[in-house]
């Protein structure tokens, strides 16, 4: 199998899932797609736009081959700790040493808002696969 027969594969679990799982998944993509184009913008921010796409990049690319590796089970979420604790970290950085222009200020906070909410899910996902629970999720 090659990356677009994985990707294909991927979203067809998800569509698996319940309607919340999908509509979070949407929100996640949607918010990672639209929030380094906001960035990317402004001269101010285009660092930080450039960071937030290849986190975005990263994901997009890993997850795929991390789900053909494991399936669609507790352990998915791995990867967003792998990219996504040091972009809040950069994130969190940048504001505190320069601050975002009002217009993308919004977009920044709901990105690290909607990783911060994304951790959550996989950190208890890692938990109770490290518990034992490492069963396929069902739809």
């Amino acid at each position: 199998m090659d990356y677009p027969d994985h990707a294909v594969a991927f979203l067809r679990d998800v569509r698996l899932q319940p309607v919340w799982v999908q509509l979070w998944v949407l929100w996640t993509v949607a918010v990672v797609t639209v929030t380094p184009l906001l960035l990317l913008r402004r001269s101010k921010t285009r660092l930080d736009g450039l960071v937030a796409a290849a986190a975005a990049l990263a994901l997009a690319v890993l997850m795929p081959f991390w789900h053909a590796e494991t399936g669609y089970t507790r352990i998915l979420g791995l990867p967003h700790f792998l990219v996504w604790a040091p972009l809040l970290a950069w994130l969190y950085w940048r504001r505190r040493h320069l601050a975002f222009p009002a217009p993308v200020r919004g977009a920044a906070m709901t990105l690290a808002a909607t990783v911060v909410v994304s951790l959550g899910f996989d950190g208890a996902d890692a938990i109770r696969y490290a518990l034992g629970d490492r069963a396929p999720l069902g739809g």
